[in-house]
């Protein structure tokens, strides 16, 4: 039963594309940490091929610009506003 649910689960992430989302999310948190995230980023929403990291601050901001290659999966541009 509960494999049924986890691919069910899978199969919807993947199929509304939130699995990059949730890619570009674990990027944030291995590169800047738990902590980074919950104070800095506002919101991270997914259009198209377009993931944007909306923040509190412009220094968040170049932080995220910093790393900006390493957090961008393929085929996906990566807006920070």
């Amino acid at each position: 039963m509960e494999t049924t649910i986890k691919s069910i689960v899978d199969q919807f992430f993947k199929d509304n594309q939130l699995d990059e989302i949730k890619q570009v999310e674990q990027k944030l948190k291995k590169q800047f940490g738990e902590k980074f995230i919950d104070e800095h980023v506002i919101q991270i929403t997914k259009n198209k091929n377009n993931v944007t990291i909306k923040t509190k601050t412009i220094e968040a901001q170049t932080e995220i610009n910093l790393y900006k290659n390493k957090l961008t999966p393929k085929n996906i541009k990566l807006k920070i506003k």
